[in-house]
């Protein structure tokens, strides 16, 4: 008999949140699986159909009373019936299938309502903001340092996701359910996410792909970028090649000894400023053009050119980074700030 993942729906449940899992248990990428490895089934408090938000009544197969006890997973669909304090007669279940180590997903306020029962305690997760868990939890939800700003996280048996994590949130429960091999799943998450017109679109020969710094020193510069610039990077302090990333933009930075090693060729390395090429990186305002260009010099940049005013419209100011490249700092938007530029957009 094939084990069975458990839906908990309650009432004003968000249809949306289950149809990307529920829909990979049941079809493969040709069509309807012959053999699925699972089957769907939904769970209601008191075994009624409930009403999801875009106002469909689903008939469950299950109360919290008649659900077997033996299951592969147990799955709560977000939605504003979790602040019904009726909700809480689900809490003993949920203990239970992570104690005997079952899979347990949770999103959007499913993971609220995790949090507000002290189930996020032991675990990395996710879900609609650190404070808004900390709302729904109070003293019961004592883990924000496991919390991780992502669409979906998955750690132990766990698996959280926030509102808009769906794709994200079945990519995490499929891999752990081992419904299909990992390239299956990416392949499905891809399709879904990219889409068809874009995935069948001819491809252009030639990508881009990053820009790359040769370094003298890789600790300096990657300190500098990051305090300097806010780039990220899970770089090791040892290896080579560090990937750094600022949004979705990305550069790499290499160093000189050992791309010369590399390519068995002596360059040409500029001394001073590089006036061969520019990063450049945009802020919302005129104003904030001045507070960065102020904020790179006290993190060691030099000084190239002070915020100015072009004819064109541009505020633009210029500083290079420890092996002298420039950095480019403009904006086309006059204005207080960010929070003069927030408020104008709000108003």
């Amino acid at each position: 008999m094939k084990k069975e993942i458990l839906y908990v729906l309650m009432d004003q449940f968000a249809d949306h949140e289950m149809s990307f899992l529920s829909q990979a248990i049941n079809v493969g990428e040709t069509g309807p699986k012959e053999e699925p490895k699972y089957v769907n089934k939904i769970v209601s408090l008191d075994g009624a159909a409930v009403r999801s938000i875009g106002g469909f009544a689903y008939a469950a197969d299950y109360s919290l009373s008649t659900m077997p006890s033996d299951y592969a997973a147990l799955v709560l669909i977000g939605g504003y019936g979790w602040a019904d304090p009726k909700s809480d007669a689900v809490a003993p279940i949920v203990l239970r299938a992570m104690a005997e180590g079952r899979v347990v997903g949770a999103i959007c306020n499913g993971a609220s309502w995790m949090a507000r029962h002290g189930l996020l305690n032991s675990v990395r997760h996710t879900g609609n903001g650190v404070d808004e868990l900390r709302a729904w939890g109070g003293e019961a939800y004592a883990n924000e340092a496991g919390y991780e700003a992502r669409q979906a996280v998955s750690d132990g048996r766990v698996v959280t996701a926030n509102g808009t994590g769906y794709l994200e949130f079945a990519r995490e429960m499929l891999i752990m359910l081992e419904n299909d091999d990992a390239a299956t799943v990416d392949r499905f998450v891809t399709f879904m996410k990219v889409g068809f017109t874009e995935l069948t679109r001819p491809q252009p020969r030639f990508r881009f792909n990053t820009v790359g710094l040769f370094t003298t020193d890789n600790k300096r510069t990657v300190d500098f970028y990051t305090k300097a610039f806010g780039f990220s990077t899970d770089w090791d302090g040892e290896q080579p090649n560090v990937d750094m990333r600022l949004g979705e933009t990305r550069i790499i930075l290499y160093p000189r000894p050992d791309f010369r090693e590399m390519t068995s060729r002596d360059f040409a390395y500029p001394a001073g400023l590089n006036g061969t090429m520019e990063l450049a990186v945009d802020v919302p305002t005129f104003a904030d053009v001045d507070r960065e260009y102020a904020h790179a010099l006290e993190c060691g940049a030099t000084a190239v050119m002070e915020p100015t005013t072009e004819p064109w419209g541009q505020r633009t100011c210029y500083v290079a980074d420890p092996d002298g490249n420039l950095v480019e700092v403009s904006s086309f938007v006059e204005g207080g700030g960010r929070k003069t530029l927030i408020t104008h957009i709000i108003d």
